[in-house]
């Protein structure tokens, strides 16, 4: 991880791949020349120099650098709080060449970043432009040589509010957006007159007169160096009239925005960018996580495109920086961009926004040789980095970082067993489990007969009572059917009555007077199946209602269907991309209430309902309460501080473990009560839990979580599904061992541990895959849940079988949540939950062209789609 580069100051030729320039179209089994740290030479037909490093590597694809307009790592901090306009300050003084975050997203292909300052002032401050040498360790060494200075503005909601940052006491002006504009003019007027100042001065100096010159101000030179067109400015916004207002405000003071940064409504005012002549650098598809993002659309990118302004897509986060490729692609599918245009958004217009393009951006002779060799093409799903150059030197290498992680593994095991040694205490003791009480509150529990855990997914009656097929009958045909039960079927038909589908075969015979749709060859999959979100409890936007968690620590008797509102504005946007079917999971607490299986139809959340409870949720209790990320890691504990000992917060998360079995055991006993016991909704909730027709969903992330959450189910014998499960590689031959499904939390994050390999979350659906264990994705928000296809799809890149990753989204998930007799495949006598696509839907490029939930024809529109064909047609 700690490398410099294995080759420096040489000549290396990349010899076979397909060459992605960028500017100058796509090169089949080419030749790349790099030397000197720059590129020598580019081609179908090049002359390798004598003496050169000649790699081989064909069928594989190599792009210019892909390069991040909006950044934070190698930041020690990046807020100021003191004053509205922070413009004294600089990245460059917080610049950390050891950060981490570094090398993960080199290993992404990531090579150029720009560093901003954050977003807590109106004038923030200096940003600065790098290059992601990992593993040099003066900062000055990440220093992209040349680039023109930035500084960071920040337009909205956050510069209104410093509490959101943590700060506490009386409010900071501004609190309006009319105040952030104020504080602009304002601090340019003054900037303005200071410009003035130094001219007189110069002016009567030059001229033989005495003078004093003024004061030196550090908060407004670098305004004058944004007068003066040598200092870039990079706008954090969002609406739509905070954008205009900067425009205005900079064509009054005299200075140029460079870029609008997130710009989510930029849509809306593109001919003003265009006409401004600022460029705009934006997320690919986030939004409703804030009330300023209710109106973002994955059309954004595409869309100001089209009306003429210099676009990039931008990370913001170091996670997302790793993927910038594939969140490029996006825009292909939202929007239609052509892939030279999706391409551009992450490497040359990012380039020219950032004043760069002569030097990186894109493959031509003499510019850096900053490049990427990649598996597949850049813009593919399944792309992953194989070797990243910067300056001509190789920066990260994943066969050689395979390597060193084998090695690095031996010797943590090594040491792990000698320290166990030490301890006397073999792996797989009861050192670290929790303590449980029996069902009298002493001494250990006595087999009950109970079904042994291999029941955990084990389904009480089916979802939904459901009535013999009946309807009108409608038809599917030339189509390429994926059952995902049996092999895929060319040129097939699928008959659908009523909500059923009754026929599916490549000979099969339509019944007389159904309705056919055509699907011309494209290809026909089960709806997916998002296994945890949000959905319809969490509303984005304006409307902004929360019904998540409710405030006491045991709530298992809480009907989660019943809050679940069927006019979310997420849900049609989830269901266009092929999600059909949720799980909702409530939060708050230990025991979060019903999991509810809802399709993304109907008209109340009792027709959406598939299953009204298909396990309770339970969030384990994390020492510490550490972690709540990719579908939680345990309800914090109470009292939890930066003062409590280890040993004070283990007894704290077991004592709330103690406390979860006896109320197990008081269910026990309820359920033997008979029908004239005094009802209890919430003993009544977990009888079937303890009874082992439902299981527990349990919230766990940590290796030693999932570890002490098997424990705890075995002694207080329940069945479990572990939910998140972000290092549950670690412990896959024990779940296998005890046949626990994982509900994958959202793979698309960090690494837990900074010692963790980068792509650690990218790898445990493969690892839990390989071991036999059931697994389903999960998106665990209400905002993302159309991205659940692509978290199947980075695990595939990373090891994950595609056969796999198609079952998780379907039988498999179908099958952990008991639903398996109504959805998950096609066939007949199971709902009709499947959608159309125009090829494979893992890859972010794939068109949906048709989603049929319950056999009927849904529609595909959305309030964002909507706003998107408003704005295309906005003269």
């Amino acid at each position: 991880m700690r490398g410099q580069g294995s080759t420096r100051g040489g000549t290396i030729a990349l010899k076979g791949a397909t060459l992605v320039t960028v500017t100058r179209g796509t090169i089949p089994n080419g030749t790349i020349v790099l030397r000197d740290g720059k590129i020598a030479a580019i081609g179908p037909n090049v002359d390798v120099p004598a003496g050169a490093d000649v790699i081989d590597v064909s069928g594989e694809y190599i792009s210019p650098g892909i390069i991040d307009c909006h950044s934070h790592i190698a930041n020690d901090s990046i807020n100021e709080g003191g004053t509205t306009v922070s413009s004294m300050t600089g990245m460059e003084d917080v610049l950390d060449p050891s950060d981490v975050n570094i090398y993960r997203d080199l290993a992404g292909g990531l090579t150029v970043a720009n560093v901003l300052h954050g977003s807590a002032n109106p004038i923030g401050g200096k940003t600065l432009v790098i290059k992601l040498r990992w593993g040099r360790t003066r900062a000055e060494d990440l220093v992209f040589q040349g680039a023109l200075p930035g500084i960071k503005f920040a337009l909205g909601e956050n510069p209104k509010d410093m509490r959101q940052f943590g700060q506490t006491g009386p409010r900071r002006y501004p609190v309006t957006r009319m105040g952030v504009e104020y504080v602009i003019r304002d601090a340019f007027t003054r900037a303005k007159a200071y410009r003035q100042a130094w001219q007189d001065f110069e002016r009567k100096k030059s001229s033989g007169q005495d003078a004093v010159p003024p004061k030196r101000d550090l908060q407004l030179e670098p305004l004058v160096e944004v007068l003066e067109g040598k200092r870039l400015v990079h706008a954090h916004s969002y609406r739509a009239d905070e954008i205009l207002m900067l425009i205005r405000v900079a064509e009054e003071m005299g200075f140029k925005v460079a870029t609008f940064q997130h710009v989510l409504e930029g849509y809306k005012v593109a001919k003003e960018i265009a006409a401004h002549g600022a460029g705009a650098s934006t997320f690919s598809d986030w939004w409703g996580y804030k009330v300023e993002a209710a109106d973002a659309i994955p059309y954004n990118a595409a869309l100001m495109t089209k009306k003429g302004v210099l676009v990039s897509v931008n990370s913001d986060s170091a996670e997302h920086a790793r993927r910038l490729n594939t969140e490029a692609a996006k825009s292909m599918k939202w929007g239609g961009l052509s892939e030279d245009e999706a391409m551009a958004l992450v490497t040359i217009n990012p380039a020219k926004q950032l004043r760069i393009d002569k030097r990186v951006g894109s493959l031509e002779v003499g510019k850096d040789a900053d490049v990427v060799v990649w598996t597949r093409h850049p813009l593919s799903a399944y792309a992953i980095a194989d070797r990243v150059y910067i300056d001509g030197t190789e920066y990260y290498n994943r066969k050689s970082e395979d390597r060193r992680l084998t090695e690095l593994k031996k010797e943590k095991d090594q040491l792990a067993s000698a320290e166990r040694a030490g301890r006397g205490s073999p792996a797989g003791t009861e050192l670290d489990r929790p303590r449980i009480a029996s069902e009298d509150g002493h001494g250990p529990r006595i087999d009950d007969g109970a079904p042994s855990p291999a029941d955990a997914t084990r389904r009480p009656a089916a979802a939904s009572p459901q009535a013999p097929a009946s309807g009108s009958v409608w038809a599917i045909t030339n189509a390429t059917i994926h059952p995902i039960t049996r092999p895929a079927i060319e040129h097939g038909t699928i008959v659908i009555r009523g909500n059923r589908i009754e026929q599916v075969g490549a000979n099969v015979q339509l019944p007389a007077g159904a309705k056919t749709i055509d699907a011309g060859g494209a290809d026909v999959y089960p709806g997916f199946i998002n296994a945890r979100t949000q959905l319809g409890l969490n509303e984005p936007g304006p409307r902004g209602f929360d019904d998540v968690s409710e405030m006491f620590d045991y709530n298992p008797q809480l009907r989660t269907r019943v809050a679940y509102h069927a006019e979310s504005d997420a849900i049609p946007i989830a269901r266009a991309n092929g999600v059909t079917t949720v799980a909702i999971v409530p939060g708050g607490g230990v025991f979060g209430g019903e999991v509810a299986v809802m399709n993304l139809d109907g008209w109340t959340w009792e027709e959406a309902t598939l299953r009204p409870n298909a396990g309770i949720a339970f969030n384990f209790p994390s020492i510490g309460g550490f972690g709540r990320r990719g579908g939680g890691g345990g309800a914090p504990a109470p009292g939890g501080g930066p003062d409590r000992t280890y040993e004070q917060l283990k007894k704290e998360r077991d004592d709330r473990l103690d406390q979860a079995a006896q109320l197990l055991d008081r269910a026990r006993a309820y359920a033997k009560g008979g029908p004239d016991r005094t009802k209890d909704w919430v003993l009544d909730a977990l009888v079937p839990v303890v009874e082992r027709r439902l299981p527990f969903i349990v919230t766990a992330n940590r290796e030693q979580d999932i570890r002490d959450a098997i424990a705890f189910a075995d002694r207080v014998k329940v069945n479990i599904v572990i939910s998140g499960g972000l290092e549950a590689g670690a412990v896959a031959p024990l779940l296998k061992e005890k046949n626990i499904p994982v509900i994958l939390g959202d793979v698309l994050t960090l690494p837990s541990r900074e010692d963790f390999f980068h792509a650690a979350p990218y790898q445990v659906a493969g690892q839990l895959a390989q071991a036999g264990v059931k697994i389903a994705f999960s998106t665990g928000d209400s905002t993302n849940v159309r991205l659940v296809p692509y978290t199947a799809a980075i695990s595939v890149a990373w090891g994950l079988d595609r056969d796999q990753a198609l079952k998780a989204l379907t039988t498999d998930a179908a099958e952990i949540l008991g639903i398996a007799d109504r959805v998950g495949s096609i066939e007949p006598g199971k709902d009709a939950n499947l959608f159309i696509s125009k090829g494979d839907p893992l890859e972010i490029r794939t068109e949906i062209t048709r989603v049929v939930i319950e056999g009927k024809d849904v529609d595909l529109d959305s309030t964002q789609l909507a706003l998107y064909k408003k704005y295309l047609a906005r003269p």
